[in-house]
């Protein structure tokens, strides 16, 4: 210790490592998203293709661009400059569902993936199976048994977690966020490639983190043993185990399927690593890809090389801004997700912010914010209050998460309020638009709604109250959108936190018996909210029921 740092104390040196920790885990976030913007761009086209989005000017920052959304019927929308894809969409899920209590996987699995749908951009084969899947009020997220869902080995898990690390007190301590990271990986994959991608891109983010500087090749191979812990460190958790235990019934022994990620992976490090050792960045790089061969199209969208890739990206060029150029115009690659994916390695390493500001980069720099304060138990802004689980059934449709708030405000489910930002683009059937909105929260989607159109114009809102108001008002950043409306919605009031209400639970037990997990939301909600005495009641009157249940069905019998 230095004689300054024992002259501060260690209050005032947890206070400065709060402040050092914020700057990193917000530089991490911002570089992620940018990565994510400037490589979305190249995603899934080709030279001549990439030349039409950028009108012929080559890819070095993020533009404004257009691109088809919502499949074969949907609506080709321009993308501000800065917009980011369903990486960092789903980046964001993850912080808001991170708690001071702990990750809320819960509401991650319920919410946000089902809630996702309507206004993704972008989105894997699994991680929209997996979405859709969990709209069923029968489906878990730690059994969450869509079709294949036993083969998800891509890279839709490994590009969302770093907000896991963001928040743990330990990046140096893997048992302190790999539990939550595999909580949230098999949401939505399953396969152990899958699974091995999200956990060597934590690794790898948490070392950055740790010392300040990406891992070199050697570093990884020790990450790489590190994941082969994984099992030892997951052990207790039982929903992980039921989780283990539905996948073996279907596809096998995970003790060997995890061994066998874990020497794949220590083979692409070995192999890609020693690519990585001479010429300039590009030429580094492109032996990378070339050895990990990820230009082929079952190789492409990995979990487990794509963590590698993204992890060897900074030791081919140190340069974040190079760097991501370099990985965006390999096309032909998940430019994109490796490109966010290094941008947050990238940033946790960082001295400066990027070059160009993405969309919404204030919420990315606030989320980052909370998270390091809850890393260091201090008291953080609110968290989001999401739909009381026992009594929430989401939408089946993605059209229908863009639903009225009451005084004729309107809302995404779960979400919370939002306003319009710009007009609605009509797809050619007819039946539906998309349209962008920016939640109260301070993120701005682009979403799908049925039609005729749920909006109608309103009066202007009420002047604010004070000065202050109108002061605060007069800071907000500029409109990225040129076309942006008028009207405006008004936000309802934000609910308060009331104690549990034992009778409507009790009704709720009633209707909802037969269902196992239904009552076992019920259980977790009384067991989380309620007095002692409401929990015993509560159990005494789910004996009584169930009790009466089997008397009935063998009388029946």
């Amino acid at each position: 210790m230095t004689s300054s740092e024992q002259t501060l104390g260690p209050a005032r040196q947890d206070a400065a490592g709060c402040v050092a920790r914020k700057v990193q885990a917000q530089r991490s976030a911002l570089w992620a998203a940018y990565g994510d913007a400037l490589g979305w761009i190249s995603e899934l086209t080709d030279a001549k293709g990439l030349a039409r989005r950028t009108g012929g000017v080559p890819l070095v920052k993020p533009v404004e661009w257009q691109r088809r959304v919502g499949g074969r019927s949907g609506v080709t929308v321009t993308l501000p400059q800065g917009c980011y894809s369903d990486d960092s969409q789903l980046r964001l899920a993850t912080s808001r569902a991170i708690r001071a209590d702990g990750f809320d996987v819960e509401a991650f699995s319920k919410v946000e993936l089902p809630v996702w749908l309507s206004y993704a951009l972008g989105g894997g084969k699994s991680t929209t199976a997996a979405a859709l899947n969990l709209t069923k009020s029968s489906a878990v997220w730690y059994a969450n048994r869509f079709k294949g869902w036993t083969n998800s080995g891509g890279n839709g898990a490994a590009m969302r977690v770093q907000p896991h690390v963001w928040a743990t007190p330990s990046p140096h301590d893997s048992a302190t966020f790999l539990p939550d990271v595999v909580r949230n990986s098999i949401c939505t994959h399953s396969h152990p490639i899958g699974l091995m991608g999200a956990v060597l891109h934590a690794l790898t983010l948490a070392h950055a983190m740790a010392k300040g500087s990406p891992p070199s090749p050697d570093d990884l191979c020790g990450i790489a043993k590190e994941a082969a812990r994984l099992p030892e460190i997951v052990a207790g958790d039982f929903n992980i185990a039921s989780w283990r235990t539905a996948f073996e019934n279907e596809a096998g022994a995970m003790e060997e399927a995890w061994a066998s990620a874990v020497a794949e992976s220590q083979r692409a490090i070995e192999v890609a690593g020693g690519c990585a050792a001479h010429g300039t960045g590009t030429e580094r790089y492109a032996r990378v890809l070339s050895s990990l061969e990820l230009s082929h199209p079952n190789k492409r969208g990995s979990g487990m090389l794509t963590a590698v890739a993204a992890a060897l990206l900074p030791w081919c060029e140190a340069r974040p801004e190079k760097g991501l150029g370099i990985a965006a115009n390999a096309i032909g690659t998940d430019t994109d997700t490796i490109a966010t994916m290094a941008g947050a390695i990238y940033g946790a390493a960082a001295d400066c912010e990027p070059p160009v500001e993405v969309l919404d980069a204030e919420l990315f720099k606030s989320e980052a914010s909370r998270l390091t304060d809850i890393a260091f138990r201090r008291e953080a802004a609110p968290s989001h209050r999401y739909p009381d689980l026992i009594h929430w059934d989401v939408p089946k449709g993605r059209a229908d998460m863009l639903a009225s708030a009451g005084n004729g405000a309107m809302q995404v489910v779960g979400l919370g309020p939002v306003e319009p930002i710009a007009g609605e683009v009509k797809a050619p059937a007819g039946k539906f638009a998309w349209r962008w909105v920016r939640l109260a929260l301070g993120q701005t989607l682009l979403i799908k709604h049925r039609l005729p159109s749920p909006w109608q114009p309103m009066r202007s809102p009420t002047p604010p109250a004070s000065s202050q108001q109108a002061d605060a008002d007069a800071k907000k950043p500029n409109d990225m959108f040129a076309d942006a409306l008028d009207e405006s919605v008004a936000a309802p009031p934000a609910p308060t936190q009331n104690a549990l209400d034992l009778q409507r639970a009790l009704r709720y037990l009633h209707e909802h018996i037969d269902d196992d997990m239904r009552v076992g939301r019920a259980f977790k909600r009384v067991a989380t909210k309620g007095t002692t005495e409401q929990v015993l009641e509560f159990t005494a009157a789910f004996v009584r029921l169930a009790k009466g249940r089997s008397s009935s069905a063998n009388a029946r019998g």
